[in-house]
């Protein structure tokens, strides 16, 4: 038996998108970190508001090991026709998107029929003094980190603009899910909470 060590143990952007298959359209790529972790994907596109850091994810979706390319533009208007995906992922975005209900609006419109929106997370603690803390610290730390809110009610939003989701792995405040459009519901089989590690 194979066992893998520590050193060898899948990421969690490895986790996240290397098993991804079809059309993706990856939200709010940085500078490409998740580019080289797909391995079964069709084609990756890839937004980032920031032109800077879309120039960075470019150099690293030449060299992916699936056909990608990098679209500058922001999650509330994607350049794309309805109906263009398979799936979208998002790590770590939708605390700095400026409007979290119009990206949701947007990913739904790109989708296609039976499409899955996969995140990964942080999300507003469920612990009331922490929650109030986040909310506290987060004028301050969105200044330093690129829009980003500790506070951001994410599961909410996603239920109040009418989305299904499972979250199957989690740890503190960090999440990860796998989310689609209520006409779905029945395409999709539940799964059991995990801890996301």
């Amino acid at each position: 038996m194979i066992r893998l060590s520590p050193r060898s143990k899948p990421s969690w952007r490895q986790r996240l998108v290397g098993d991804l298959t079809g059309t993706v359209l990856e939200i709010g790529a940085g500078k490409g970190d998740n580019l080289p972790h797909f391995r079964q994907a069709k084609l990756v596109c890839a937004i980032e508001p920031d032109p800077g850091r879309a120039e960075a994810a470019l150099k690293k979706a030449k060299q992916a090991l699936v056909p990608s390319y990098v679209v500058v533009a922001p999650a509330e208007r994607l350049p794309f026709s309805a109906d263009s995906f398979d799936t979208v992922v998002s790590s770590l975005v939708f605390c700095s998107v400026n409007d979290q209900r119009q990206s949701l609006r947007e990913i739904d419109r790109v989708l296609k029929t039976g499409g899955i929106l996969t995140m990964v997370e942080h999300v507003r603690p469920k612990t009331p003094l922490f929650a109030r803390l986040f909310t506290t610290l987060t004028p301050w730390w969105r200044q330093i980190a690129h829009n980003c809110h500790l506070d951001r009610p994410t599961l909410s939003v996603l239920k109040e603009m009418g989305w299904t989701f499972d979250v199957y792995e989690r740890h503190s405040v960090f999440v990860k899910l796998r989310a689609w459009r209520a006409a779905d519901t029945n395409a999709h089989d539940s799964q059991s909470v995990k801890t996301f590690v």
